[in-house]
């Protein structure tokens, strides 16, 4: 694919359950508009399922102004060899010079399988994407270490994975504009079907994304059933580094940062956390940020609204002391 001036207008992968669409892809909508914008492009979407009409008009309501629609019974639930065939012939017949995935189970399994049958490039686990005008070049932001790094790719389409809940979800607007495009194809399920689908015995009831307010853990706290009582006089949920993941003291659904969970309570507290910067792309975007760590110095800090320096094992217990009052 070599010649970068024959692509044009910014693609968004929707992904979906039912006719119903995944917040991860409402929050690429919000991204994808912006771009297009800056861009002077349309913003399209990329839909493959069964039965998606509804759901194809709800996409009207958010700015898009093409929704390309692939329908087939056989698509209902992702498989990986069908969606990556339409995706990839798609995206070389269209040829969007900008193709945007959620960091998601789907998105990961795509996206690299796509990027890799186009010849282009996929930075993965974005935070902020932005557009050099001048060159027409996407501007991928995304951690590297205790540092932000902006990456370009040189050839297009440019695609990139983005990081749920690091995005404001966009308004739903009060009319439908855009158009819908049926596509037919025909459709090789490949060697991989769906046998049946097991839900986990013991799932983590708690959502941390949804949660107002979130007590997060790091490698500072002792004692985790100060960081419980908390949590529970907030009535809020236990977060966690990934650190206190690895160690088994609570599940992976629970782990904020670049590997982990996006989130944007109204308030949250980071209890032992010094702050690296793949946990900070994690919860920077929360309303309220209190800190509490012995480090003066601990990065986390730069970041909070409110410093508290001390011992998490005594402040938490003056805390929740105040709370019962």
């Amino acid at each position: 694919m070599e010649n970068n001036n024959q692509y044009r207008g910014v693609w968004v992968f929707v992904e979906h359950k039912g006719s119903q669409i995944e917040k991860c892809s409402l929050e690429l909508l919000s991204l994808g508009r912006n771009l297009a914008s800056e861009l002077q492009v349309d913003l399209s979407t990329l839909v493959i399922g069964n039965l998606m009409g509804r759901l194809s008009e709800e996409l009207m309501y958010y700015g898009v102004d093409v929704v390309y629609v692939v329908e087939n019974p056989v698509l209902e639930r992702y498989t990986t060899s069908p969606y990556h065939k339409i995706t990839c012939d798609l995206i070389k017949e269209y040829r969007p010079e900008i193709v945007l995935f959620s960091s998601t189970p789907i998105g990961m399994d795509l996206a690299p399988r796509v990027a890799c049958e186009l010849k282009t490039g996929l930075v993965a686990h974005c935070v902020d994407l932005k557009i050099d005008k001048g060159k027409r070049q996407l501007l991928q932001i995304c951690p590297y270490g205790d540092y932000m790094a902006t990456m370009i790719t040189t050839v297009k389409p440019q695609m990139v994975t983005v990081q749920p809940g690091v995005t404001p979800l966009p308004p739903r607007g009060e009319f439908k504009q855009g158009q819908t495009v049926q596509i037919e194809r025909e459709i090789d399920i490949g060697n991989i079907k769906i046998i049946e689908v097991v839900k986990p015995e013991k799932a983590d009831m708690g959502k941390i994304e949804e949660s107002d307010v979130i007590i997060a853990i790091g490698r500072g706290v002792k004692n985790m059933s100060l960081a419980e009582k908390l949590a529970e006089c907030l009535g809020g949920i236990l977060g966690a580094t990934q650190p206190i993941v690895d160690a088994g003291l609570l599940p992976e659904s629970r782990m904020i940062g670049q590997t982990g969970k996006a989130v944007r309570p109204k308030v949250y507290i980071a209890c032992g956390i010094s702050g690296a910067g793949q946990h900070i792309v994690g919860m920077k975007n929360s309303g309220l940020i209190v800190a509490i760590n012995t480090d003066e110095k601990a990065p986390i800090f730069k970041v909070a609204d409110y410093g508290i320096i001390g011992d998490v094992s005594k402040v938490i217990p003056a805390l929740i002391a105040a709370l019962n009052r």
